[in-house]
């Protein structure tokens, strides 16, 4: 029988055999690419960050060259009835007792008189459908000029608050200052109107303030358009970080010892 015999050789070198699959294993500049999204991501969720830093401005000098602004606040006798007939603007004056406050309740600060305070509201625009409030001056009661008053015959006359404000650089300066933002790419205003409240600490209740004596408002006392008579305008002067304000029915300024920023009491029916 006859066998055919086959030899193996094996080779001396190694043997491999090329497969052609591409392979890129390049992490270069990986890490920058996820903070560069994380930082894309936080600014869609979060937004961008805004200058919210505020300057102060104070109230510019008249042509006496004098700073102070003057505010004078009128309240209705409380004693006296409301109707469109006896309404006079003699009803109103520049007294805390019109609120029923007794001249010891002012003279010794009591607490129901020391919680009341005058609240001045500033808007961008007087339409009270569309306008947004954007900043508030409180005027404490603490503040103010005075009236002599006799809490009793017995003692002489001593000095009690009256609603009527001197306000400037020292003195009684609460609510001289007006505070807005420093930069204006966010909110760019410059032209406030401002609105008065009176909250009486001893009943618990806002009074609305007019700038114009309602017996005077025509041609009804208890209907108007109150976007000219709930208002003044206040203006920021950037250039000189000072303000101004105007009053909404004749445009000129006030705020002089002459023509003070005069607020009444609003009545109803």
């Amino acid at each position: 029988m006859s066998v055919n015999k086959i030899k193996i050789v094996l080779p001396d070198n190694d043997q491999f055999v090329n497969v052609p699959i591409e392979m890129k294993w390049d992490f270069t500049g990986r890490d920058d690419s996820i903070d560069e999204y994380q930082e894309k991501m936080v600014k869609e969720i979060i937004g961008l960050a805004n200058d919210f830093e505020t300057i102060r401005f104070s109230h510019n000098e008249f042509q006496n060259q004098t700073t102070e602004i003057n505010y004078e606040f009128q309240f209705y006798d409380n004693t006296l009835p409301i109707s469109a007939t006896t309404v006079t603007p003699l009803n109103w004056g520049v007294t805390y007792l019109n609120k029923g406050f007794t001249p010891s309740n002012v003279y010794y600060f009591v607490k129901p008189f020391t919680k009341s305070f005058f609240k001045l509201d500033f808007y961008d625009t007087p339409q009270d459908k569309t306008q947004t409030l954007y900043f508030t001056i409180i005027l404490p009661v603490q503040q103010g000029q005075f009236d002599s008053v006799i809490l009793s015959p017995l003692l002489p006359p001593v000095d009690i608050r009256k609603p009527k404000f001197n306000l400037d650089f020292i003195g009684d300066k609460e609510g001289f200052f007006v505070y807005w933002l420093r930069k204006r790419e966010f909110i760019d205003i410059t032209e406030f109107y401002m609105s008065a409240k009176f909250f009486n600490g001893r009943t618990g209740v806002y009074s609305v303030m007019t700038n114009t004596p309602q017996p005077l408002i025509t041609p009804n006392k208890f209907t108007f358009q109150g976007e000219n008579y709930f208002y003044y305008k206040l203006n920021l002067d950037y250039n000189t970080n000072t303000y101004e304000v105007f009053s909404t029915i004749t445009n000129n300024r006030v705020g002089d010892t002459t023509n003070p920023i005069t607020w009444y009491e609003y009545i109803n029916p």
